[in-house]
């Protein structure tokens, strides 16, 4: 994402926002998975001006859970989304340890899986992947289970993520870093003063032409399959179809398939209304605030959506296990998580952090949504074989 507003603009952004609809969240945004998918933070990437880490490593043993307690190594090769820490978040951990840190980017939790599959896991330490995808990597024995002993801040973390459905078990693969949603975003300058509730809007035939939906096989799936009515991991063949075809018949009025310039496109007025992350859409909401509102909305449609998080992993091959640790336990850090979500406002898995977070954000119901839009959300789960029918449905869809 572009450089964000200062702290005391978006406060002044958050206190004149309205109320939220009974179809979801009018008005802003919050949101990851990256800026590109998942939609991920904002600020310093801790690259030092390079997307670039310094190489891949050897493919020696990475410690599994008995790492992480050690002598914490002189450096770190993280993998992660674009845009991701406030400004010198990186910098400070790199002073604070000793440790130095490079960064390379990815736009897309299978981007990141290619990249792992195809040069092995030993390339990076610690990686950045959503919910779903932390099943498939510890499936495939891609990652390597955290030493909670060494996670001094773990107990942290609230209830909800402590027990995450996506990494079941008496061991812990992951731990999150921040959450959001996705829903539909759109700028008045282009549509007017229009009623967005559902998904049908996306097949609103008057928008032809001026709408993008995620580059995202899950994500736009499921925004097809809620509207449909099902459930966005369903493996039953017929609903998967039907929820091709429907993208099919949405394609002739798409501008494109996008996960990283939709805020731009928002902002510019190139594109609306667009599937979204809450995070991109936010982004372009204070990026537009002018003067005590803003033309950029953010709703969660009536039909509902997903919700999503963005976890820490450690490779099942990194060679700086216990520098990895550390990472995770410094941004576990009650001030530190907040710090995290006071820049990027999005929603905090870390309950001890709520005494430092804006009361703005924590009370803002765009990022931190009712037990009413929660009940219509679902996490993106892995979903085994049928992952096949998935793919094959995207890639006749995206040909169509």
């Amino acid at each position: 994402m572009p450089q964000q507003q200062s702290t005391s603009d978006r406060r002044t952004f958050l206190r004149t926002t309205g109320a939220v609809s009974a179809a979801g969240l009018v008005g802003l945004a919050g949101c990851s998975g990256g800026s590109d998918g998942g939609d991920g933070g904002s600020g310093d990437d801790g690259s030092d001006g390079s997307d670039g880490s310094d190489g891949g490593g050897s493919d020696g043993g990475g410690g599994g859970s008995d790492g992480g307690d050690g002598e914490i190594e002189d450096e770190l090769r993280v993998f992660q989304w674009g845009d991701y820490w406030p400004d010198g978040f990186v910098s400070g951990f790199e002073e604070e340890y000793d440790v130095s840190v490079s960064v390379s980017l990815y736009s897309s939790n299978e981007e990141m899986f290619n990249a792992l599959n195809a040069g092995g896991t030993g390339q990076y330490d610690l990686i950045f992947p959503s919910d779903y995808m932390v099943n498939v990597l510890n499936e495939q024995d891609m990652i390597q289970s955290l030493n909670l002993d060494a996670l001094s801040n773990f107990g942290n973390l609230s209830e909800m993520f402590e027990e995450a459905p996506y990494d079941p078990g008496e061991e812990r693969y992951s731990v999150p870093y921040q959450w959001g949603t996705s829903g539909i975003a759109y700028n008045e300058e282009m549509v007017g003063d229009i009623e967005v509730t559902s998904w049908e809007t996306m097949w609103n035939e008057e928008f032809g032409g001026q709408m993008s939906m995620l580059d995202d096989v899950r994500e736009t799936m499921g925004a097809a399959l809620k509207y449909l009515g099902y459930s966005l991991n369903t493996t039953e063949e017929s609903e998967i179809e039907e929820a091709k075809e429907l993208l099919i018949e949405q394609k002739d009025l798409l501008a494109t398939y996008d996960s990283s310039n939709f805020p731009t496109n928002l902002i510019n007025e190139q594109l609306s209304p667009l599937h979204a992350w809450s995070g991109g859409a936010f982004q372009a909401y204070w990026e537009t605030f002018e003067d005590g509102s803003s033309p950029i909305n953010y709703v969660i449609p009536e039909e509902g959506g997903v919700v999503w998080v963005d976890t820490a992993a450690i490779t099942a091959e990194a060679q700086n296990v216990n520098a990895a640790h550390a990472f995770i336990d410094h941004f576990l850090d009650a001030e530190v998580g907040a710090e995290i979500t006071n820049y990027t406002y999005y929603g905090s898995p870390n309950e001890a952090a709520e005494e430092y977070i804006l009361d703005d954000v924590l009370n803002n119901e765009s990022i931190y949504p009712d037990d009413e839009t929660m009940s219509n959300l679902e996490y993106i789960e892995n979903i085994g074989q049928a992952t096949t029918l998935y793919s094959n449905a995207w890639q006749e869809i995206k040909s169509a």
